[in-house]
């Protein structure tokens, strides 16, 4: 029994080290958010009497941590963050993604994308002017000579051209979701949503529960490596006396042996 337990106390403590390290990796990640491992104990049965010793532990779960990063400037017209809740939404060939990367640029066919070609979504300006907030489309710069691209903090994107002339191609999209820690890593920071998440509410920036959207910028990772170190240092110790654990049961369990053997002989 000891030696289970300690084994699933290596277990444990093994999970946090590696949700750690991954956590310390991603640290320069633009919109990256950080995991935090979860534990729970284990018992050998649900009806336990009072006293009894437990049977180890195990990891609940690798919970995301959805707080707000760190803003920085750059000097991308494109890039954008978003000051407050809410995802950018992406489309991967029709599929649904959310981002809080928001460093985009255009493709050859003049799409807004990311670096995975995945297309930024806007609300597209309907026949009268509105914009149609039903129905998000990909968002392609306009054809013409255009010599400088806006986007204001509630998501308005604005093409100027040569000609002295502007045009509003769209407004930028935001997605939020009751559950946020829920939502299904799919990587390059981005997400999908899950039955946990629940499915994603549309809006703009600027209402309800959703964010201001800050452009010229991007949102840094929201890793603490000062407390992503502490956390690694108390993994790596409990790590070490689980090590422990298992070499003074493994070495229990042979000198038993042993004097079992010496009984017998005698």
């Amino acid at each position: 029994m000891p030696f289970r337990i300690a084994l699933s106390g290596l277990n444990a403590a093994s999970a946090g080290l590696r949700t750690t390290a991954n956590n310390i990796a991603n640290a320069g990640t633009t919109g990256f958010r950080q995991s935090r491992a979860e534990f729970a104990s284990l018992v050998a049965a649900r009806a336990q009497p009072a006293g009894a010793i437990g049977s180890g532990v195990r990891t609940s779960r690798i919970a995301q941590q959805q707080t707000q990063g760190n803003i920085r400037f750059t000097d991308n017209a494109l890039d954008a963050a978003i000051g407050g809740g809410g995802y950018f939404v992406l489309s991967d060939g029709g599929s649904r993604l959310y981002t809080r990367a928001g460093e985009f640029g255009v493709d050859a066919e003049g799409y807004v994308v990311n670096a995975q070609g995945n297309r930024l979504q806007a609300y597209p300006v309907g026949s009268n002017g509105q914009f149609n907030t039903g129905a998000p489309t990909d968002l392609r710069l306009a054809t013409g000579r255009i010599i400088g691209v806006s986007i204001d903090q509630t998501g308005v994107v604005v093409a100027r051209y040569s000609n002295g002339q502007s045009t509003e191609l769209g407004k930028v999209a935001i997605a939020n979701f009751n559950n946020p820690q829920g939502l299904q890593q799919v990587g390059d920071t981005s997400w999908a949503e899950s039955p946990t998440s629940g499915p994603a509410r549309l809006g703009e920036a600027g209402t309800a529960s959703f964010g201001l959207i800050q452009t010229g910028a991007i949102e840094s990772s929201n890793v603490d490596l000062t407390e992503q170190l502490v956390r690694m240092i108390e993994f790596a110790r409990q790590f070490e006396m689980q090590a422990k654990v298992v070499r003074t049961a493994s070495e229990n369990a042979e000198a038993l042996t042993d004097m079992l053997g010496e009984r017998k002989a005698t």
